[in-house]
């Protein structure tokens, strides 16, 4: 009867192993982190959370495109509240320089079942180091490529990315507009040299 036992402690301790070598993600931003309050608590309500970001590593991971839904909250020209559901096709592109924290992008937004986009922008991004440690702030340009003064941005503390998804929800620094997002990776960055004009 004892054999039985030991057998039944071996195969215990052989199963709780394979159980704690499967979580070996390199992710950015990890799953069970983002679920769980520990994170929330001791990292994101830290004054010093920018000392922990790994800013590098959070733009290689964001770098790529994404796709998904995306639901827009925003005031008419009447200054009704409407909410539109978009699929998404977006871009992050890094800049073409050596640990950049910055790039240039491009999102089309499609609604319904239209093949050709509703809404086609081209922005420029950065993720903030100083004044919001971890927050993406995205710079959407206007037809001439000028910089416009519409800026969204994406709190540190509301977003989730890694390798595979990143949701959130994107804020106009006016408050004009809010998007809740939920993408997916598509493929990895796009290997262009780019030229990135503008202050952070």
């Amino acid at each position: 009867m004892k054999r039985y036992n030991y057998l039944f402690l071996l195969i215990a301790a052989a199963f709780t192993m394979t159980l704690a070598s499967c979580d070996d993600d390199d992710d950015w931003y990890y799953d069970d982190w983002y679920g769980g309050n520990h994170w929330q608590d001791n990292e994101h309500n830290n004054p010093q959370k920018g000392n922990d970001i790994d800013f590098v590593r959070m733009a290689q991971t964001l770098a790529g495109d994404w796709h998904g839904t995306t639901t827009a909250t925003f005031q008419d020209s009447n200054g009704k509240l409407q909410t539109v559901k978009y699929y998404t096709e977006i871009n992050f592109t890094l800049a073409g320089q050596t640990n950049a924290t910055f790039g240039n992008g491009l999102q089309n937004d499609f609604e319904g079942d239209n093949q050709q986009a509703t809404y086609s922008r081209q922005f420029t991004w950065y993720i903030d180091t100083q004044d919001n440690p971890g927050d993406i702030v995205i710079e959407y340009l206007n037809p001439n490529n000028v910089a416009d003064k519409y800026k969204m941005v994406i709190s540190y503390d509301d977003l989730r990315l890694n390798k595979r998804t990143f949701t959130g929800q994107i804020v106009a620094s006016d408050n004009t507009e809010t998007d809740d997002f939920d993408w997916s990776y598509m493929s990895g960055a796009k290997n262009i040299t780019l030229t990135f004009e503008g202050e952070q």
